[in-house]
């Protein structure tokens, strides 16, 4: 567990990682992301780069380190998961994670960015 200091710093940068992806973080999209149609990929990137709905689910630590966003059956993205599943079209998950400047392990020290480099992947859920 991290202090409380740390853990203010890692929700910050895990936060510019997601919000400016290629540029705070490595931008990673999987096949079947990079398949969705550019309206879709756009709007649901959108979505993930205005991510705000962080809540037990998806941030138990504290870390602001995944999310999800959901096209509805209109077409329409949103970071609401709407309680019935059968009004959702397509989810989509993303992830931050921290490594050590050579991308080879975790990083040992994910509040200093000197020592650490932020990877956002985004994926289709049916891909997890």
């Amino acid at each position: 567990m991290y202090s409380p200091e740390h853990l203010d710093t890692i929700r910050c940068l895990n936060d510019t990682a997601r919000s400016q992806p290629g540029t705070a973080s490595i931008a990673n999209v999987t096949l079947g992301f990079q398949s969705l149609p550019d309206a879709d990929r756009f709007a649901a990137l959108a979505a993930i780069v205005s991510f705000s709905r962080f809540d037990g689910d998806n941030h138990p630590y504290g870390e602001h380190d995944f999310g999800a966003v959901y096209q509805l059956g209109t077409g329409a993205w949103t970071q609401e998961r709407p309680s019935d599943h059968k009004a959702i079209a397509e989810t989509v998950f993303w992830k931050v994670d921290c490594y050590d400047n050579t991308l080879t392990y975790d990083s040992e020290a994910p509040w200093d960015e000197q020592q650490t480099k932020r990877v956002l992947t985004i994926m289709l859920a049916g891909e997890y």
